[in-house]
């Protein structure tokens, strides 16, 4: 037939199937039926073919499409479509009926090309992705009309290499139920060059919230964090895996100004993790931790890990919200080797030494100068008078009984405080078996100042000299790097 189809379809009331569609070229159909007039409502039948060449949908231009149909008046039944696109085919089957509407179709077409399908709710998800190369989508869509905001559905997609919210991948599946207002990708599967990522994962547009049940990765945080929201990538940008450790997540996290984010995470890195702290960048050989993200908040438990042959445990709770950088945190090591530490934080080295510690404080941010802690140390078979800070008393202690200045300690411990930049002490303690030192005093480590006291501790051999104690105590000023140690009586 040449008749205008266009007129053709709107003069018995289905103008809404061709509301959206552009004729490139001339279609063609074949068409037979019956219409039965007289009283009441007329009853039409009808079947055909229908076959166009060339043709735009909501402005997304097809090289073909055929496909056969049937119509009673009330049902409309679409079967053996075929549309091709320069990019894929898509296929399937419709009807649509009172309260009944149904579309099975599977689709190779180049997803990127139909982004403008979209419900105008969704525009938004949609447009966060790239699909440069071939997807496969079959989908089976249900509802009680064809508004697609009464629809329900699923399917399973399979994409090759793409993008989402400008973070690549090679590969993502799953099987995808859709309705309500929300799309499910349960059982997904994303791969990347360092590794994969498995779970279920809900995007619901209509609530304004992502949900993760058992989302297991092993991609690299500071990008696969892109895919939840791009505002928490300062939360996971300071710790620095060597690999991508193991990350499962479960939980709900808003946007849009929801209140009620609530992630549950576990961490567990066994290629080790770099963090800064206190400027000085410390090598974690493993380490595991559970998270909590709530609204402007971060909670970290269970922190286990192994650092410098020792291992460290510790929590902290940090501020997410908005012009508010406070924290709060506690860390205990055991065993640490001590020679490593002092090499990272003192420049120096020495050969033996464990130390144990722990260490309570606040902050704000990254302002050295805002923390304010207190905390233990102790150093057990530590070379402590190799310090640079009390190695001027090693040649003194040394002149007093050859030989005790360079001997390893046994013991040094203290308790002390931390403020304003200032670390103080009231029971600093070194046992070095002959002689020791007992000291108290402050170590200003931001403003490179010190003023410190101790006193010679004898004991043993060197307990005849307790009476004249008072000649052994010296004390320390001017800068911590290079300090002035001086007798005190004098």
């Amino acid at each position: 037939s040449s008749l205008n189809l266009r007129a053709l379809i709107e003069s018995v009331g289905l103008s809404r199937l061709v509301s959206d569609i552009t004729f490139l070229a001339p279609p063609r159909f074949e068409i037979s039926g019956s219409a039965k007039l007289g009283e009441g409502r007329p009853r039409w039948q009808a079947i055909g073919h229908a076959a166009l060449d060339r043709f735009a949908y909501k402005g997304i231009p097809f090289l073909s499409a055929n496909a056969e149909f049937s119509w009673d008046g009330e049902r409309t039944m679409v079967r053996d479509i075929h549309v091709r696109h320069k990019s894929g085919e898509l296929v399937g089957r419709l009807l649509d009926a009172p309260n009944d509407f149904r579309i099975d179709l599977a689709s190779t077409i180049d997803a990127n090309a139909l982004r403008s399908l979209a419900p105008a709710d969704t525009r938004e998800f949609v447009n966060d992705w790239d699909w440069p190369h071939a997807s496969n989508v079959q989908l089976s869509i249900r509802g009680p009309s064809a508004a697609a905001a009464t629809w329900k559905g699923d399917g399973t997609l399979q994409l090759q290499r793409g993008r989402f919210r400008t973070i690549g991948f090679n590969s993502a599946s799953a099987s995808v139920h859709f309705g309500n207002g929300a799309v499910t990708y349960e059982n997904f599967r994303v791969a990347r060059d360092e590794g994969v990522a498995t779970g279920t994962f809900v995007y619901d547009f209509a609530h304004h919230e992502t949900r993760l049940s058992n989302v297991v990765s092993g991609l690299r945080p500071t990008e696969a964090i892109y895919w939840i929201d791009p505002k928490l990538v300062k939360v996971v940008t300071p710790y620095k895996f060597q690999k991508p450790p193991t990350i499962t997540t479960s939980g709900v996290y808003q946007f849009r100004g929801g209140k009620n984010t609530r992630l549950e995470v576990n961490v567990d890195s066994s290629g080790g993790m770099d963090y800064v702290f206190l400027g000085k960048t410390l090598p974690f050989d493993r380490i595991n931790a559970k998270l909590l993200l709530t609204d402007d908040r971060l909670q970290i438990s269970e922190l286990n890990g192994a650092i410098f042959s020792g291992t460290v445990r510790g929590s902290a709770d940090l501020s997410l919200a908005k012009n508010d950088q406070r924290y709060r945190a506690a860390m205990m090591v055991d065993h640490v080797d001590f020679p490593k530490l002092t090499d990272l934080y003192f420049k120096y080295k020495t050969a033996t030494g464990l130390m144990n510690g722990r260490y309570e404080w606040t902050g704000i941010g990254s302002d050295a100068r805002a923390m304010n802690g207190k905390g233990e140390v102790e150093v057990r078979n530590g070379d402590v008078f190799a310090i640079p800070l009390f190695g001027p008393l090693s040649d003194i202690l040394n002149k007093i009984m050859p030989g005790v200045g360079y001997r390893v300690a046994r013991k040094g411990n203290m308790s002390f405080t931390i403020k304003d930049g200032v670390i103080r002490t009231s029971d600093f303690h070194v046992d070095g078996g002959t002689f020791g030192m007992v000291g108290e005093g402050n170590a200003h480590f931001l403003d490179d100042k010190i003023d410190f006291d101790v006193r010679i501790d004898a004991s043993g051999a060197g307990a005849v000299l307790t009476p004249l104690y008072k000649f052994f105590e010296y004390k320390a000023e001017g800068s911590l790097k290079k300090p002035d140690w001086h007798p005190k009586i004098f």
